[in-house]
């Protein structure tokens, strides 16, 4: 980013942090757009996160690859985590970051046109986040990745994209599908620029299923929403209560008695 583009995001991005932090009650997890947060701001973003008690999870600028030859540069977010989340007022938090694996062309050619080449980062996080469940993050075009898919799929009961997409269309759709395939709730943060940022849950019924939709170019917003957890996890385990009407789609075929494995967990909650 340029120190103008700089100054406006950070600018952009309190405004809409203070605004939730005076929602009751306040999100437990707040979502921010693919390399929408400048690398300066990154410590800044840390103590709010510990101020607001929440975790932020943020699409960092592109970051230089130090002492890498031929030059590069990799595309990640932040998940910055208070020390108490979920239980009382927190004093510090812990940062690890999620990296994108696959690049669009697009992205790989501006990146060669500064000067740099795409670094992949290969790895897949799940995060363990105690009565909230388990959630993984990835960036825009790893969505796509069927590597990925099979290993979220039934492992997770959110998925969080940050995104810096135009083809909006295409992420609306895969995230239908894919919250039936996974079977979680499916989130992608999209840019403001153009829209596009969608909340979807495997539920039975259409109009439950759409959970939140954003759509119109060059809207600044922001928006707070509730994700099932308990009744989700009872669909997915197949332990849904006797007697109670079911809410959600059938499992994906296969899913019974299909062994299941996880990558990198990482423990958030005491």
């Amino acid at each position: 980013m340029s120190n103008i583009e700089e100054e406006r995001a950070v600018a952009e991005i309190q405004q809409h942090l203070a605004s939730l932090a005076l929602e009751a009650p306040k999100p437990d997890i707040v979502l921010l757009p693919e390399v929408a947060v400048p690398l300066g701001f990154i410590s800044r973003l840390r103590r709010i996160a510990s101020q607001m008690n929440c975790i932020i999870i943020g699409g960092l600028d592109f970051d230089p690859v130090p002492g890498s030859s031929p030059v590069a540069a990799r595309n990640r977010a932040a998940v910055i985590i208070p020390n108490r989340w979920g239980t009382r007022h927190s004093s510090k938090a812990t940062i690890r970051y999620v990296g994108k694996t696959y690049s669009s062309h697009e992205e790989e050619q501006m990146l060669l046109g500064l000067g740099y080449e795409f670094r992949s980062v290969p790895e897949i996080w799940l995060f363990e986040a105690g009565s909230f469940g388990r959630f993984a993050v990835v960036v825009c075009f790893d969505l796509l990745d069927l590597e990925r898919v099979a290993t979220y799929r039934l492992n997770i009961h959110h998925l969080f994209v940050l995104s810096y997409n135009k083809d909006i269309h295409t992420f609306d759709h895969a995230a239908e599908a894919l919250s039936r395939m996974i079977y979680c709730n499916i989130i992608i943060c999209n840019t403001g620029s153009f829209g596009g940022s969608i909340g979807v849950s495997p539920y039975k019924r259409p109009e439950k299923r759409i959970i939140y939709r954003h759509s119109g170019a060059k809207l600044s917003t922001s928006q707070v929403i509730d994700l099932p957890i308990k009744s989700l996890h009872e669909a997915q385990t197949d332990t849904w209560p006797l007697g109670k009407a079911r809410e959600f789609k059938a499992l994906p075929p296969g899913a019974k008695g299909t062994a299941t494995h996880v990558v990198s967990t990482e423990v958030i909650a005491d």
